[in-house]
């Protein structure tokens, strides 16, 4: 029986001796919350834990209020017997070892990735490049970089795919006029947008469209490719759109719901109370591609009945106006200014249908490459989640450039005057990005056509504004527009161009761009010099290109390890045979005689030391002896053929 039975608490036994309650008052655990020091304060979670409690390190205030209530009322008692338990009570049994039940392991917090230091790179450059920044200066924000560090099982870095939003099949499904309804045609025709009716697909590969996606490089506005730089040119979009790329360019600003509200209503015969409706429903001054649709078809329908009623031709004329503008409308918002809602149209458009006649003078060309580029500057960087813009023209490039990449068929009426857009038609392919990565991670230079359109000249020929080096501008957007950069494209030698900052100036504004190119396009263009010589091979480049280009930019997405040494061909000794039989022209015998008849040449004295042809002959004996030097060494060691098994 136990010596000191006094007071107990629920059926327990405690220690009833003074002395002992009142030392373990002093020396009870710190109460929460307070300044005071009163004892060793347990470690942060345990008390909590081993109470019953929760686990976390914050507590709700009333949990707080609850446990400052149970610090007041301290029960020295319960302190004493803290092995015992408020279920129903159980007698000690002091002959039997007591069993300590297995405590609990912690709660594990969930593990974090660790975060990646920063990199320095200024003084160490990335991993596949770039290594020197002077061109990719916002490298640290491109897609590229997780791309190039995930693991090969990172699945959720090399597979996440970007929602494309795309509206052109919206045009191939609308019904319209037969051609013989020349009150429809001739304005459409005349405003230089018609092509825009025939160069749309229902089915795109976003996989291929998002592998060329996360390789564009705002600085430059080009695809950094292993084959060098290829972007998309004003002669790209007057080829494969057949839109204007010569005139003025769009000026639009900022429109507030009541213009718009007020163009809505003149143009398109629409009364306020809808357009207000219409306005609230898209949050902004939109009209929905249904409602567009809506017009373009009503107002034809109201026109049918004014003839059938024999109304005035002026009526007549209204309601078919209208008719056409709700039609020019949405043909451009679901193309060239195709955005990320894919279900409404930027009334600010509309401004450029008042007048008819006068839809020719405007550069639709110039923007649509700029809101292309507008959208992949924002789809290759790293926290982007859409993609949008004319994807249709976006797939036609890769499908005129690669054909060789992705899937895709001749169009059975295509006419040799019709856009080469619309000689395609392209398979939905596989929407894995993965596999196109490494297509062209790994292309060939035979897998690239540079310059797709030489049979297309005598319908599109090259003219002066595909040349332009500078800023083209749509609205408030801006884009850069660099044939420089991509020569090989125009059929020439492409050699380290210049910086971007030379061509397209930085901080210029939007009237500036507007002037430059309408006055100064023939001064801004790349003259004769700067085009260098024509290639002999399409894939051609300057000594220098290729190693600056992999010293600047990140041609490959992903590391690939070295592969093994290959197997050995089985008719090597016949290859071997055939070379020695051709008597083809032994390099380092040329060599040993230039370098022989140079030496004789300065030991006899026809090269005065100091002059200018001495200081060349002494450079061609600079560049010939580590050949020969290295050529000794091989043959010191003895020639090995590398061969598996």
């Amino acid at each position: 029986m136990e010596e000191n039975v006094g007071r107990g608490r629920h059926g327990k036994p405690s220690n009833a001796n003074a002395s002992a309650r009142r030392e373990l008052v002093a020396n009870r655990p710190a109460k929460r919350g307070r300044s005071k020091q009163q004892g060793p304060i347990p470690a942060r979670g345990t008390h909590d834990a081993e109470a019953g409690g929760s686990r976390t390190r914050t507590r709700s205030r009333l949990g707080q209020a609850q446990n400052a209530a149970e610090d007041d009322d301290f029960d020295a008692d319960q302190f004493l017997n803290q092995d015992a338990e408020y279920g129903e009570p159980e007698e000690p049994q002091p002959d039997e070892p007591q069993i300590e039940e297995p405590q609990q392991p912690p709660r594990r917090r969930p593990q974090q990735r660790p975060r990646q230091p920063r990199r320095d790179a200024a003084n160490e450059g990335y991993g596949g490049g770039p290594s020197d920044m002077s061109l990719l200066t916002q490298y640290g924000n491109h897609r590229a970089v997780p791309i190039w560090d995930a693991e090969p099982d990172d699945h959720e870095v090399l597979k996440r795919t970007l929602r494309c939003q795309a509206s052109g099949k919206k045009v191939i499904n609308i019904v319209k006029p037969p051609r013989s309804e020349r009150w429809f045609w001739d304005p459409i025709e005349a405003s230089g947008l018609e092509p825009l009716t025939r160069v749309n697909f229902s089915v795109l590969d976003y996989g291929v469209i998002w592998a060329f996606v996360e390789r564009w490089h705002p600085e430059t506005s080009t695809f950094h490719l292993p084959l060098g730089e290829l972007g998309i040119t004003l002669d790209d979009v007057q080829c494969l759109l057949h839109l204007p790329i010569q005139g003025k360019f769009l000026n639009h600003t900022k429109m507030s719901r009541g213009e718009g509200a007020d163009m809505v209503s003149s143009y398109l015969g629409v009364v306020r109370e809808d357009i207000d409706k219409a306005f609230a429903e898209t949050n902004g001054v939109h009209l929905k591609h249904t409602t567009l649709q809506t017009l373009y078809t009503t107002n034809q329908t109201s026109a049918e009945r004014a003839i059938a009623e024999n109304k005035p031709a002026h009526v007549v004329r209204l309601y078919r106006e209208r008719s056409v503008r709700a039609f020019m409308l949405h043909l451009v918002c679901c193309t060239i200014f195709s955005n990320k809602s894919s279900y409404y149209a930027d009334v600010v458009y509309l401004q450029y249908f008042q007048d008819l006649s006068c839809v020719h003078e405007w550069n639709w060309g110039a923007a649509a490459l700029v809101h292309l580029q507008h959208y992949l500057d924002h789809g290759s960087a790293v926290s982007t989640t859409q993609m949008a813009g004319y994807m249709s023209f976006l797939q036609g490039w890769i499908i005129a450039h690669f054909p060789r990449l992705s899937v895709w068929v001749e169009a059975p009426r295509y006419t040799a005057n019709m856009p080469l857009n619309s000689k395609v038609v392209p398979g939905q392919g596989h929407k894995d990005a993965a596999g196109y990565r490494s297509s062209l991670d790994n292309i060939q230079t035979y897998d690239c056509v540079f310059s797709p359109y030489d049979a297309h000249r005598q319908v599109r020929p090259l003219i002066n504004a595909c040349w332009f080096s500078g800023w083209l501008r749509c609205g408030k957007l801006k884009a850069k527009h660099l044939p420089e950069r991509v020569l090989r494209q125009f059929q020439h030698v492409q050699g380290i161009p210049r910086n971007p900052s030379m061509s397209a100036t930085p901080g210029m504004n939007l009237c500036e761009i507007d002037r430059v190119f309408t006055e100064e396009l023939e001064l801004r263009m790349i003259d004769e010099e700067m085009r260098g010589r024509p290639v002999t091979s399409p894939w051609d480049t300057e000594p220098g290109y290729m190693s600056w280009f992999y010293r600047v930019s990140h041609p490959v997405m992903r590391p690939v390890e070295a592969p093994e040494s290959p197997p050995r061909p089985p008719n090597l000794e016949v290859l071997i045979e055939a070379a020695e039989a051709r008597n083809d022209p032994n390099l380092m015998q040329v060599c040993r005689s230039v370098k022989v008849e140079v030496e004789r040449a300065v030991r006899d004295g026809e090269a005065v030391e100091g002059t200018l042809i001495h200081g060349t002959l002494q450079r061609i004996l600079n560049l010939l002896n580590p050949i020969l030097a290295y050529r000794r060494i091989k043959r010191g060691k003895g020639t090995h053929y590398h061969t598996r098994g």
